[in-house]
């Protein structure tokens, strides 16, 4: 009777698991002793952004004992116990970062309604776009690249920034010719499309500081030297390590 009883609890449990909303509340600054990783710490702000090592930051969401970061590419998943995560993916697996206690993370947490709401809908990206199979694949399948599309167009609508992030890609992508154009070096050249500019104002009013290295950068590929500068700066006081990259890497491909 005891190991049924056991049983049954287990299933409940793993309910109860699979019920529970996404959230990113997951708050402070967690260290890792190990010499060997890429990424000496990671701070959470409690409200879906999370600093990766001084690199920039990223978004991220937690579900049961999973916390799940999106960098620039690829994904970091993690299992949290106890004030520690265990690197369980690539560039991340078989490492621990502890909570350091006595070091702060901001909270930036101010609306915990809208704060969920974006946890979920992060967490409904992670579903529907991880990759079954690679990107560069999917490219090339006008089937799945037509749906990632949808998919990525109906969050972006639904007020997910990092999904608007990436449809801004896409139509930069589609103005100079789509990928066949880029991998035989005969994009067109970018004319200013009064849509991708609003979607990128879009972006900023969301509160994505990174929307102004995305409008930057746009501005710059268009000769627009003036508004790229103006976007990077404003891209870089309000925190952007990647904005103030991009103005790095802009004017030295200015001096050469």
């Amino acid at each position: 009777m005891t190991k049924y009883i056991l049983l049954l609890m287990g299933i409940i449990s793993s309910v109860l698991l699979n019920a529970q909303e996404a959230d990113n509340n997951l708050q402070g600054y967690f260290m890792t002793q190990s010499k060997e990783s890429l990424y000496s710490y990671f701070a959470f702000d409690g409200n879906g952004k999370v600093d990766i090592a001084g690199y920039g930051k990223g978004d991220y969401f937690v579900k049961g004992d999973s916390v799940v970061v999106f960098p620039d590419k690829d994904i970091f998943i993690f299992k949290i116990a106890k004030n520690r995560l265990s690197g369980n993916s690539s560039w991340v697996k078989n490492t621990k970062w502890d909570l350091k206690k006595d070091s702060i993370a901001e909270n930036n947490r101010k609306d915990d309604a809208s704060a969920k709401r974006n946890a979920q809908l992060l967490y409904e990206y992670y579903k529907k776009t991880r990759a079954k199979s690679n990107d560069l694949e999917k490219l090339f399948d006008e089937s799945a690249m037509g749906n990632y599309t949808k998919t990525i167009d109906d969050l972006c609508n639904r007020g997910l920034a990092k999904a608007c992030m990436e449809k801004f890609g896409l139509m930069v992508m589609e103005d100079i010719g789509g990928m066949g154009a880029v991998l035989t070096s005969k994009t067109k050249k970018p004319k200013q499309n009064p849509e991708i500019i609003k979607l990128g104002q879009k972006i900023i009013s969301m509160g994505e500081v990174e929307g102004h290295t995305a409008l930057g950068s746009y501005y710059y590929s268009l000769g627009d030297k003036v508004k790229a500068e103006k976007e990077w700066q404003k891209g870089t006081d309000k925190g952007s390590t990647k904005a103030g990259l991009a103005q790095f890497e802009a004017e030295m491909n200015d001096a050469k």
